[in-house]
């Protein structure tokens, strides 16, 4: 059995907790270690036995005991942004990796993607990084051909596309909208007003063709919720209002996910909303906040319609024969795994 510590964003958000999952569930016989800065944000994985989780009030590389542990996985989408808070790419970080490669601890990223940056000094320590560490598998081509030249790197598809899902029956003109708060965004900020009255104007018209509309939020932290209020606020008609199902992301994987797969067409906004439709085989239309997303739909050739925020016209009313499913889906999920290539060939290596 190997000691293994996780770095990741967790902050109950959706996308990172699934990924955090899935990695420990690949794994039960291997002994995985999560330090969070609040227990509210461990409480999702309590119940799994391979998981020891702790609170440590700071998330950086000096409170981590390298010899305490077998090998290092830093698994997480938007991880490499200059200015991050959780676990940033610094001296500190590479001096860490570092030394894990002078102790012969492996050292892995997983399923990342990178930027935006500003300096070229976050682009030099960042190829330090992945040059020192055993294994970075970057989840989109533009992160990867960025860093092609180093031995380390590669590329596969999100990690969340190799998910493995039933096949649940879906409900009947059920629309579902993953929401996201623009006033956090400073480049679209200023584009709060028009983006709610376009979901409000587009979930009335859903509404009046009787479709079930149910809003998602994914994370709590990144303001999802509060999104939510401002949609509700903007819907005056009563009547309607009663009829918008509200679905809160909050340790409560399972029973979200549940809902979640359910849904006939999805509008999507969360980086994860897309991913999980996909492999869900809804309908998709998608709503891109960020070049992370727009890259993922180009690179995989995923055949679906979208449009960007800085574009949204208040008065736009989509239609449901806009919404498309991904037809080389399953090819994708075969490739995803390969997010896991370097790491399965640790975890079956010989104490």
């Amino acid at each position: 059995m190997k000691k293994i510590f996780i770095m990741a964003y967790l902050r109950n958000n959706l996308g990172d907790d699934l990924f955090v999952k899935e990695l420990i569930n690949r794994y039960p016989s291997e002994k995985f270690y999560i330090d969070v800065i609040d227990l509210k944000y461990g409480e999702v994985f309590i119940n799994d036995k391979n998981v020891e989780v702790k609170v440590e009030k700071e998330e950086n590389f000096s409170k981590i005991e390298i010899n305490k542990y077998d090998a290092f996985i830093y698994i997480g989408g938007s991880i490499f942004m200059e200015g991050g808070k959780v676990y940033n790419l610094d001296e500190d970080c590479v001096n860490f990796i570092k030394k894990c490669k002078e102790k012969n601890k492996p050292f892995f990223y997983i399923s990342s993607n990178y930027g935006p940056y500003k300096t070229n000094k976050y682009f030099e320590l960042s190829k330090q990084a992945f040059n020192s560490c055993t294994d970075i598998c970057f989840r989109d081509e533009y992160s990867y051909n960025l860093f092609k030249d180093i031995d380390s790197v590669r590329y596969a598809p999100d990690l969340l596309f190799s998910y493995k899902t039933d096949n649940i029956e879906k409900e009947k003109g059920s629309v579902g909208i993953s929401v996201i708060d623009l006033e956090l965004r400073e480049e679209l900020k200023e584009k709060e007003e028009r983006y709610i009255k376009f979901l409000v104007n587009n979930i009335e018209e859903f509404l009046q063709e009787e479709k079930n509309i149910y809003l998602f939020s994914f994370c709590r932290e990144e303001d999802d919720e509060k999104a939510i209020k401002k949609i509700l606020e903007n819907i005056k008609n009563k009547e309607k209002k009663n009829k918008i199902k509200i679905v809160k992301y909050n340790n409560n994987l399972t029973e979200f996910l549940d809902i979640y797969k359910k849904m006939e067409y999805m509008l999507c906004q969360r980086f994860h909303s897309l991913i999980l439709s996909c492999v869900c085989n809804q309908k998709i239309f998608v709503i891109s906040y960020s070049k992370k997303i727009d890259n993922v739909i180009e690179e995989l050739k995923l055949g679906v319609n979208y449009k960007k925020h800085r574009n949204l016209k208040e008065n736009e009313k989509l239609k449901l024969i806009e919404f498309k499913d991904v037809k080389n889906i399953e090819e994708i999920k075969i490739e995803a795994e390969r997010q896991f290539k370097e790491l399965d060939k640790f975890i079956k290596k010989e104490d």
